[in-house]
């Protein structure tokens, strides 16, 4: 059996203010460093014994916190970066939806295929989340954190849950969850915890 935890960095200025971030760096807040000190108290208790974590600021940031409590060797690897969202990188989510009005409305319709100007399309996200989460399972430990972000965070747990390509946008991963996903010969459990308390069954908290 093995256990993976999936991580979203703190909350950051950007996220705070609605600015898409992408593959850019934006630094954690107060409350995103917060949000990564509880995170790092609970997993401390979980018998953590591999971090991997995506090389942007905001999630190294995360990680250097979340290690205070875990003392392990910190594995970056560009893989698990965030969506690339091309131009839409720096941009403010309304600015983005004023500025290309068209290109959101088919990102709204269809965000699965979606490419906009410069943008990574989730198939592509996929393709470079598949041989990292296949390195993860051939890892000799069983329980592994993985500090990554809101969207390939999703990308991940969706592959790892089977869902259909739709499903991957049915759920949220907000800057205080993690997804604990158990893989137990051919079944698949999911799990989460929100803001140090849990773990709740399912994906979202809600019923």
């Amino acid at each position: 059996m093995k256990d993976l935890f999936f991580v979203r960095h703190g909350q950051t200025e950007w996220n705070a203010t609605g600015r898409m971030q992408g593959q850019r760096n934006s630094d954690l807040n107060d409350l995103g460093r917060e949000q990564a000190d509880i995170n790092g108290r609970l997993l401390a208790n979980l018998d953590i014994a591999a971090l991997f974590a995506s090389p942007l600021d905001r999630t190294r940031q995360t990680a250097e916190i979340v290690n205070q409590y875990l003392s392990l060797p910190v594995t970056y690897d560009d893989r698990i970066l965030e969506w690339d969202c091309g131009d839409w990188s720096g941009q403010l989510r309304e600015e983005v939806k004023v500025k290309w009005a068209d290109e959101w409305a088919a990102f709204q319709a269809d965000p699965y295929h979606f490419r906009g100007f410069n943008c990574e399309t989730y198939p592509e996200m996929v393709e470079r989340a598949k041989p990292f989460l296949a390195e993860l399972k051939a890892l000799r430990v069983n329980r592994i954190a993985i500090i990554s972000h809101g969207m390939i965070g999703k990308v991940m747990v969706s592959i790892l849950l089977g869902l259909k390509n739709h499903e991957a946008f049915d759920f949220h991963q907000a800057n205080d969850k993690i997804f604990q996903v158990t893989l137990d010969g051919n079944e698949t459990m999911v799990r989460h915890y929100v803001a140090g308390a849990g773990p709740f069954d399912g994906i979202d908290s809600q019923p």
